[in-house]
């Protein structure tokens, strides 16, 4: 219901640039403000004010925000510093509106309608606004979950080039030595094909290995990886333009590597005072990376009043097409964030490698007939329950309560 003390609501559809506003009064729904816009600047927001000051002050207006990535924060701190109740809309809430009015169309002063409709009816439910803690592990772990799927693909190009300018030496390197390998991206920076690194002065190419190895490639070694190239089949063809590829691409690798360690650094920094994170780190699988992805993605765990709303919000929660005679396979509804249910898999694909619980938990699904992967993600939303357990309740993990029990319905991955 809509506090008696509200007179105004403003409901704003805010974008890059610029914000529509819309405001009716309260209860009767006579539009006070037709969709307007504002420039997303300080001017914009001092015009906002102005307007919000007419139509009742902080006591009487209430204001509606559509949470649209990040974009909403400057208008909100502007707002709340002034005094004004705001609230953040998820867009599923406000797109279900939409949905409920009829409305085909959809441009941004229907939306800032729509929304101001919402707050009129009573229907609003304010998202949860991220701590400092949980906004900065968001930003720095989607950063470096960015750069890692960067690095993924940029480390693909360098072998598609290897290929063709030096077959050989993947499959050639040393124990212990891949192309990640620093040692192996400075040798292919400097020397980007076969050819290249065959015409090279021995003592220079040994000498770049042993400074980025730290000693450990031989002189032998050295000696070896040449005489491959020397006898390298690869293709004679734009030699030149290629190993300038090669070389760009491991020179690319290596500066993104050095980005990927400050975004790390950053993570353990924002994680060293943060309890929750300590916590986290507590549970089987999980490590720094991981428990900062689930802090980031889960949020305070609080908001939350049942077990079943984080398995939900997760996306972990099995959903069945019924209709009629017609029933459909238990897929996961995947509804959440894709990232929290990518940790939750990977802490639990190490989890069951190096512990006895959860091996056992794993072994068992997989004698009832489980696939890998299903079995796989019905212990993600275990360990995830395992999580919400320990964040609320306080208690320490005991590996004596992971035990299989009755049988857990398969879900489609």
């Amino acid at each position: 219901m809509l506090d008696p003390k509200v007179t105004s609501v403003v409901g704003i559809d805010v974008a890059k640039a610029s914000h529509v506003v819309c405001a009716l009064e309260a209860p009767s729904g006579k539009i006070r403000q037709r969709p307007k816009s504002i420039a997303a600047t300080a001017a914009g927001y001092a015009k906002l004010l102005q307007w919000l000051a007419r139509w009742g002050g902080p006591e009487a207006v209430l204001v509606g925000l559509e949470a649209t990535g990040s974009l909403w924060e400057p208008l909100h701190d502007a707002l709340t510093h002034a005094g004004y109740q705001v609230l953040v809309l998820n867009p599923r809430q406000t797109s279900s509106w939409s949905q409920s009015l009829g409305l085909r169309a959809k441009t941004d002063g229907i939306d800032a309608q729509t929304i101001a409709r919402g707050l009129l009816a009573g229907y609003a439910r304010a998202s949860a606004l991220p701590t400092e803690t949980v906004q900065a592990l968001r930003e720095l772990t989607r950063a470096r979950r960015d750069l890692v799927q960067a690095r993924t693909a940029a480390r693909q190009r360098l072998l598609d080039e290897l290929v063709v300018v030096f077959p050989e030496l993947p499959g050639h390197l040393p124990a212990h030595t891949d192309l990640a390998t620093p040692a192996v991206l400075h040798l292919l920076g400097a020397y980007g094909s076969a050819r290249a690194l065959a015409e090279a002065p021995l003592a220079d190419v040994a000498g770049l290995l042993a400074q980025h190895r730290g000693g450990r490639w031989t002189q032998e070694q050295a000696q070896q990886l040449q005489a491959l190239a020397k006898h390298s089949t690869a293709s004679t063809r734009a030699v030149r333009a290629r190993g300038t590829v090669v070389s760009t691409f491991a020179r690319h690798l290596l500066e993104r590597q050095r980005h990927i360690d400050d975004l790390e650094k950053a993570i353990a920094a924002a994680l060293h005072d943060d309890e929750v994170g300590k916590r986290l780190q507590e549970v089987p699988g999980v490590g720094p990376i991981h428990a900062a992805t689930i802090r980031a993605e889960l949020g305070d765990v609080t908001r939350f009043t049942r077990l079943d709303q984080v398995v939900a919000y997760a996306g972990l929660d099995p959903r069945v097409r019924q209709s009629g005679a017609f029933v459909g396979q238990r897929k996961l509804s995947k509804r959440g964030p894709g990232a929290l249910r990518h940790a939750l898999y990977l802490a639990v694909l190490v989890a069951t490698r190096y512990r006895p619980e959860w091996r056992e938990r794993y072994h068992k699904l997989l004698a009832r007939g489980q696939a890998k992967k299903e079995a796989l993600t019905i212990l993600s939303r275990a360990l995830l329950k395992v999580i919400y357990h320990l964040l609320v309740s306080g208690d320490s993990y005991d590996a004596d309560k992971i035990k299989p029990r009755a049988v857990v319905a398969a879900v489609g991955a």
